[in-house]
């Protein structure tokens, strides 16, 4: 009780002390309105305005809404208003011969997905075709086009078949592994809910152009289930300025609306990307087991669960997206070893939970660049990840934390803004023993502290600007230290930094983030 006590005393003694030193340091002032933080917040709110108020707007590449509410540069990662959407290379082995058509079973291409993935949502879909109606178009060896589909449908399932001007699929679909579906521009293919439509390919599926969404109310014998486009297997997605409305249900990333779930075992047909889409009211775009992939210069607009999951997904390209609206959870996710994954200069409006979440040994992961604004939860979360790097990002008025480090060693935090987060600017928790923290170049503005920690290790503290964070420097387990950040606001003193006490290194380290 004792020892309780003498430490309510020191800390009261800390915050008279750190009044009077708020007086002694030269040029600081206490946190206030920032007219520049101020500016840029009254610019990102005309860019929300913008975007609900006029919703082709959604469809404009990021560097011009950007450019139109002058926040062209805002990052160094973000597009300009003059670059064009970056297109992946197109393919060029396409068969010329169209594929064959059969019936067959669909639960064939179910147990696929679930030596992966598991058997969970699989019911759904089952019950979405009551009485063992478990029959699916199925192509083998060729060529697969809307046309063909139409044509397979009118032999195969008259009672299905697609009328004219109405291009809605009423039976499954499945495309095996030597088969590439090619969808363009004229292609608008609608998902019946009520029949429970969808489409599984292990091949390769191109789509330019094209528009695919749902169609019809809920399935009267499997409410939960939504239709969904799923690549299995060895199978690869190529997408460029298409548009996915409606799609996707459950808890698993097989069905979450448009998936590249890979096996592991199977070698790939070739690469998957996604460019210049938007996508509206899908529950997830899903990438797991694959490498090299891209998504770049597409809208993502509410979501109705985590907007884009990598999981197990080395050296994915994340670049120049819009996430906006509605967003009950993370809008980029970052799971299960997805090592050397990059996500640089996105935009995220709103939305809930952590904007960008890193998590589950995703090791050399960049997060470079990206605008973050009134996030109802935190910004940017790195969890149980090694040697991330967080960068030149914009973070305004979050209303948890900023940036939060958590059981992750040898991560930089470099040259980010911070403004107006309700908890800490920078939070570092949970880390494991002899564990270093790189901080530093920071703005960190009017956040309720600007550095804060819990069993946090060690933070390297360099050239961070607390200059316009006063009163409120520091807290948690380093807050004893104040006196040596209040002495030092624009860090122009490295300081190796712990709840036991700060030291001043002659020479900087860096993170040890060779392999």
């Amino acid at each position: 009780m004792a020892d309780r006590q003498v430490q309510k005393q020191i800390r009261a003694l800390w915050v008279a002390l750190m009044f009077c030193v708020s007086f002694l340091v030269p040029s600081p002032s206490w946190a206030g309105p920032n007219s520049d933080l101020m500016k840029l917040d009254q610019q990102l709110t005309e860019l929300s305005d913008f975007l609900v108020q006029d919703s082709a707007t959604l469809r404009l590449p990021l560097g011009q809404l950007m450019h139109r509410t002058g926040l062209s540069g805002l990052t160094p990662d973000l597009p300009s208003s003059y670059q064009l959407p970056v297109t992946a290379a197109k393919t060029t082995d396409v068969p010329t011969q169209l594929a064959n058509t059969s019936v067959e079973d669909f639960r064939t291409a179910l147990a696929l997905l679930s030596q992966v993935h598991g058997g969970q949502d699989n019911l759904d879909v089952l019950n979405a075709h009551p009485g063992e109606r478990t029959q699916a178009l199925t192509f083998r060896s060729g060529l697969v086009t809307l046309d063909h589909i139409r044509a397979s449908l009118a032999q195969t399932f008259p009672q299905a078949q697609m009328q004219p001007r109405n291009n809605t699929l009423r039976v499954p679909i499945i495309l095996w592994d030597d088969t590439v579906l090619q969808l363009g521009p004229e292609d608008h293919l609608q998902l019946s809910r009520r029949d429970g439509a969808f489409i599984i390919s292990f091949g390769r599926v191109e789509i330019t152009g094209s528009r695919v969404s749902v169609v019809g109310e809920a399935s009267p014998t499997s409410g939960d289930f939504v239709p969904f486009f799923t690549i299995g297997g060895g199978g690869a997605l190529q997408v460029d300025k298409a548009v996915f409305q409606g799609l996707g249900f459950g808890k698993s990333p097989k069905f979450s609306g448009l998936s590249v779930v890979a096996h592991p075992l199977l070698p790939t047909v070739g690469e998957t990307w996604i460019t210049d889409t938007y996508f509206d009211d899908v529950q997830t775009v899903s990438l797991t087991g694959i490498s090299g992939g891209e998504i770049s210069g597409s809208q993502f607009y509410n979501m109705r669960n985590n907007a884009l999951l990598l999981s197990t997904s080395l050296g994915t390209n994340v670049q120049g997206n819009l996430f906006f609206g509605s967003g009950p959870t993370n809008a980029i996710r970052v799971l299960r070893g997805s090592d050397h994954s990059t996500l640089q200069g996105n935009v995220l409006l709103q939305g809930d939970r952590s904007g960008i979440l890193v998590q589950g040994q995703s090791n050399h992961v960049l997060v470079s660049g990206n605008v973050i604004w009134r996030r109802s939860g935190g910004a940017i979360k790195i969890s149980s990840s090694n040697c991330a790097v967080v960068r030149h990002n914009v973070i305004l008025n979050s209303r948890q934390k900023g940036v939060d480090v958590r059981s992750s060693s040898q991560t930089t935090v470099q040259k980010n803004t911070i403004s107006g987060s309700r908890s800490a600017g920078i939070w570092v928790s949970d880390q494991p023993r002899g564990a270093v923290t790189y901080v530093s170049d920071n703005t960190l503005r009017q956040n309720k502290a600007g550095l804060s920690t819990a069993t946090g290790g060690q933070l390297m503290l360099v050239g961070n600007d607390l200059s316009d964070q006063l009163p409120r420097l520091i807290d948690g387990d380093i807050a004893l230290q104040n006196r040596a950040v209040a002495t030092n606001l624009n860090g122009e003193t490295p300081m190796l930094m712990s709840a036991g006490g700060t030291q001043y290194p002659v020479q900087v380290g860096l993170a040890d983030c060779e392999s």
